[in-house]
């Protein structure tokens, strides 16, 4: 019996060493687990461009990340890595990525309709106009274009909706704008929370998403460090791009003083972030703004340089024989098979004036370029505020889920400056309303003050693809001292003097039926009622009731059409694209005192084309032919050629090497030529020859293309501004002795 409890007690202590033994020979036996690793991208704005330095340089070492965080432009710059994008590719889409267009609210010309263009190339300034209140826009861009950018680059995971299921875990942190609380956005739509996270205050419009109102999250954490632990991470890797406090002499703008009053609290927060980190990289962007994207390649070299001076401590983080795959599938020019489109948010707009933008004959084949365009072309509207989409899967394909935020403000204010040779300085206001009378309805007034006072209104009723109603009415007068031809061209008087002081008045209306066959493409067919009075008091006696001599005092009644193709680039200095322009009027009744009118008409077309030959250099022609049909007599509706810079007024044509009205006739033949060597952004050095030949029935003379011939050649030095153009051209031709300078200041009106 003793025996036997022996043994039990034997067993006892031996079973608790055998499972000890074990124990130990499991953890020498049994592989350690792998270290999960975190990258946390702080939020800087241009600065953050650094963050693709740094990763680069992660990639290089073999570095296998488990989870990324970030905010504002960390937030952007590591959801396109979590995507699949390594930092090499990366770096060539961001070298090549144009941010002033990222970063405005600016819509490509082909996107616009021609009404559309007309109001773009009009006006400096708009400011939204609500109960008789003038009101400031809460940023300078709504961040449509940086959500479109963000939307293609993220096309091939668009079926993900929850983060952690992206090749690399992620989330990013935005701000409540109505309770200052942060945000931590690890699902959903992808593209729009990266858009939330980096709508910098001031620059950007906050962005809705769900029930929220999300601005960025640097606001309340721009280095989610804590957050990225909390994900099961043992080792993280920081890369921050916060500088430190500015002096009141480096302090520029309001968008600098913005940074610094955030700068007060994260700088000290980031004293307890800093101690989260393993890894810390903190490159050298002294010197650099939030908006310094015009350097982005020197700031991405800094990251670069900061994290290959923490090589070392990087490198024991490697994973054997690990490299980063690129993960992405589909590029922006893949086609999708969309079988259904789904509109919400429209109530004022009709679900087919929508897609009537889109254009897409639905089901169809369409690529993320095709949407991006059709977001451009309903957003040039400006009767929308925001435009989202997603494309979501179906049984039979996938449907195209756009949402739409109404611009509820009806009434807007414009202006704008200009300065010519002719019509001299002006400053214009209008006033633009929109849903007067139905839903797609416009109507513009424009008030011009300065030297010469006039007035333009429109309305338009805009059906799209469909006929679209217009009536137009302005009112232009200036006064110049001409050539004495144009009186005598005119009235048909003979003048014995050279040059003569005429006061010019055009009183014009027209209603009209324009359609629109492709974005570039529009056909107008109309009426129109024309006044033309010209006069001078150069010639006038002492006599009081005759001090000015009339050379016309007139009406004409007309039936019109024009046809035009404009896939310009730039509309003041193209540098690629087509322009075709048709218009034929046929004058039917006049109030010509003599009462000797006959019909006639005047038909002209013009052909210009813009070729890039390099990156920064173009070449552009143009060749415009107009001539009568039947005998229009004596007529101020005669082609007169000269000057630059003012906007057309009837059928007053530019031409250098001669003052404004300087040559005539009813037959014109004219070209140019121009050479555009854009220095730098927006600076433009162009060259110009022209040629024309231009008299009475011009045609119907021997040898005609050498009769009446006329050159004329200009330098000149034009800059791209809010205001529009502004250019200065010193003109001469051979064929007389004084040259002549034209200054062109702001949109022409």
């Amino acid at each position: 019996m003793a025996k036997k409890k022996n043994n039990i007690a034997f067993l006892w202590v031996l079973i608790p060493v055998m499972f000890l033994s074990l124990a130990s020979i499991a953890q020498v036996d049994a592989p350690a687990r792998p270290k999960k690793i975190g990258v946390v991208l702080s939020g800087g704005g241009a600065k953050g461009l650094a963050h693709i330095g740094a990763l680069k340089v992660i990639d290089s070492l073999g570095i296998k990340v488990d989870y990324i965080a970030g905010t504002s432009m960390g937030a952007i710059v590591g959801s396109l890595y979590a995507a699949g994008y390594s930092g090499k590719q990366l770096d060539s889409i961001f070298k090549v990525t144009d941010f002033d267009e990222l970063i405005s609210d600016d819509i490509p010309r082909s996107s616009k309709s021609y009404f559309e263009r007309l109001e773009s190339e009009r006006y400096a300034v708009t400011l939204p106009f609500k109960n008789f209140k003038v009101a400031l826009p809460n940023s300078l861009s709504k961040g449509q274009n940086v959500y479109n950018f963000l939307s293609r680059l993220l096309a091939h995971v668009r079926d993900v909706t929850d983060f952690k299921d992206l090749p690399i875990p992620f989330f990013c942190i935005a701000t409540n704008i109505e309770t200052g609380e942060e945000v931590l956005l690890d699902t959903g739509n992808l593209p729009k929370a990266v858009n939330a996270s980096g709508a910098l205050p001031s620059l950007f419009a906050p962005v809705a998403l769900d029930t929220l109102n999300l601005i960025d999250g640097g606001v309340t954490n721009n280095y989610p460090v804590e957050a990225l632990r909390a994900k099961g991470m043992d080792i993280i890797i920081g890369v921050d791009v916060q500088d430190g406090l500015r002096t009141i002499t480096e302090i520029n703008g309001a968008l600098d003083i913005l940074t610094q009053i955030n700068n007060f609290r994260t700088i000290e927060a980031m004293n307890g972030k800093r101690k989260l980190t393993d890894v810390y990289i903190a490159p050298d962007i002294a010197g650099f703004t939030v908006v310094s994207f015009n350097r982005g390649k020197e700031i991405i070299k800094k990251g670069e340089l900061a994290a290959q001076k923490k090589a070392a401590a990087l490198a024991v983080f490697k994973t054997p024989d690990f490299i980063k795959q690129d993960l992405r599938r589909g590029t922006s020019l893949d086609s999708i098979y969309v079988t259904a489109v789904s509109i919400n948010g429209n109530d004022n707009y009709s679900r087919s004036f929508i897609r009537g933008r889109f254009d897409f004959n639905i089901p169809e084949s369409i690529s993320y370029n095709d949407i991006n365009d059709g977001i451009n072309r309903l957003q040039a509207t400006t009767n929308f505020y925001k435009i989202n989409y997603e494309i979501k899967p179906t049984q039979t394909g996938s449907r195209l889920d756009i949402e739409v935020v109404e611009n509820t403000v009806r009434n807007s204010l414009r202006f704008g400056v200009h300065y010519d040779e002719l019509m001299r300085s002006a400053a214009l206001i209008n006033l633009t309303r929109k849903k007067v009378l139905v839903d797609n309805d416009i109507l513009s007034a424009d008030l011009i003050l300065g030297d010469n006072v006039r007035y333009n209104l429109d309305y338009y009723i805009d059906k799209g693809n469909y006929w679209s109603v217009g009536f137009h009415s302005e009112f232009v007068q200036y006064d110049k001292l001409v050539s004495a031809a144009f009186a005598s061209e005119a009235s048909g008087l003979e003048l014995t003097i050279n040059s003569i002081d005429i006061n010019y008045n055009d009183w014009t209306q027209q209603l009209y039926l324009q359609t629109r066959l492709a974005n570039d493409a529009s056909v107008t067919v109309g009426i129109e009622l024309k006044k033309l009075r010209i006069f001078t008091e150069t010639l006038a006696t002492t006599t009081p009731d005759d001090r000015r001599t009339i050379f016309e005092n007139n009406a004409t009644g007309s039936v019109y059409g024009k046809v035009l193709f404009d896939s310009y680039d730039n509309a003041f200095f193209p540098s690629s694209g087509w322009k075709v322009e048709g218009d034929f009027h046929l004058y039917l009744v006049s109030s010509d005192r003599n009462n000797d009118f006959n019909e006639f008409s005047i038909a002209q077309v013009s052909v210009g084309r813009a070729i890039p030959i390099t990156n920064n250099l173009s070449v552009r022609g143009d060749l415009f032919v107009g001539l009568p049909i039947g005998d229009p007599g004596n007529s101020s509706l005669d082609f007169f050629l000269g000057g630059y810079g003012a906007r057309r007024i009837n059928n007053n044509l530019p031409f250098y090497g001669y003052d404004f009205i300087s040559l005539g006739g009813n037959t014109v033949m004219r070209s140019l030529f121009e050479l555009d060597w854009e220095l730098f952004k927006k600076n433009h050095l162009v060259l110009s020859a022209n040629l024309a030949n231009v008299d009475d029935d011009l045609f119907e003379q021997n040898d005609w293309f050498n009769k009446a011939r006329y050159t004329g050649y200009a330098v000149g030095y034009g800059i791209e501004t809010f205001l529009g153009p502004i250019e200065l051209k010193y003109s001469f031709t051979p064929q007389q002795a004084a040259s002549e300078f034209y200054v062109n200041l702001g949109f022409s009106f």
